[in-house]
């Protein structure tokens, strides 16, 4: 399936993105550290943010993952609209996802269809998405929504040595949000988008949003 080698292209891209070393701090909050580079794909930054939560990996990514197969749409106040267009593979999947406006309104609502792929590293105790845009021509660009891209990004989920029921989670994110944005504005919004992402994350797993009825 063609969207699913552009999903394993994009992992095996993310994996050497995990490992780089040559990240800049953006932002630090109380529990989570956002960094950034320049990106290979296009001619912006690639984010990289980091935390430590509770839990395991296996349950981590299940948050990460939108519903049915997950529990994502019940906690991400950045979705608007979600929904798995194809998920016939039990490790990978396409959705198209619509954001609210962010930046006070300056970032109007974007729209993204994405190939995902979820990896069991076994050897580096990781779990893994790993994503990327794709042409999908079932679900074409609307007029009143400005259609973005995702560049090669996810989140790596890794326990911690020593304690197993901790998990370092760090998520990547690249994305061309299209449109004539000011670059500042772009690269303020996208480092708050992930701390924000992150509290959001902590908030469901302290709420065990995992085993509440998915929304309807």
């Amino acid at each position: 399936m063609a969207y699913r080698t552009e999903a394993e292209k994009a992992s095996e891209k993310m994996m050497g993105y995990y490992k780089d070393t040559d990240w800049k701090v953006s932002k630090v909050s109380k529990e989570v550290t956002v960094s950034y580079k320049k990106s290979a794909e296009f001619d912006g930054h690639i984010y990289k943010a980091e935390s430590i939560l509770d839990g395991k990996p296996d349950e981590i990514i299940k948050y990460l993952i939108p519903s049915p197969l997950g529990v994502r749409d019940n906690w991400d106040t950045t979705i608007k609209e979600s929904k798995v267009l194809d998920s016939s593979e039990e490790d990978f999947f396409v959705v198209y996802s619509q954001t609210h406006s962010s930046a006070m309104g300056l970032i109007s609502s974007r729209d993204f269809v994405d190939a995902v792929v979820i990896k069991h590293i076994e050897d580096e105790g990781i779990v893994c998405t790993n994503s990327i845009s794709v042409d999908y021509p079932d679900r074409p660009p609307v007029d009143d929504v400005v259609r973005g891209f995702n560049h090669p990004g996810g989140t790596f989920c890794k326990a911690l040595e020593g304690d197993e029921d901790k998990t370092k989670v760090t998520s990547f994110l690249q994305s061309d949000l299209k449109g004539m944005l000011p670059r500042t504005l772009v690269e303020t919004a996208l480092p708050n988008t992930m701390i924000d992402f992150f509290i959001g994350l902590k908030t469901a797993m302290e709420k065990n949003v995992l085993h509440e009825p998915a929304k309807s």
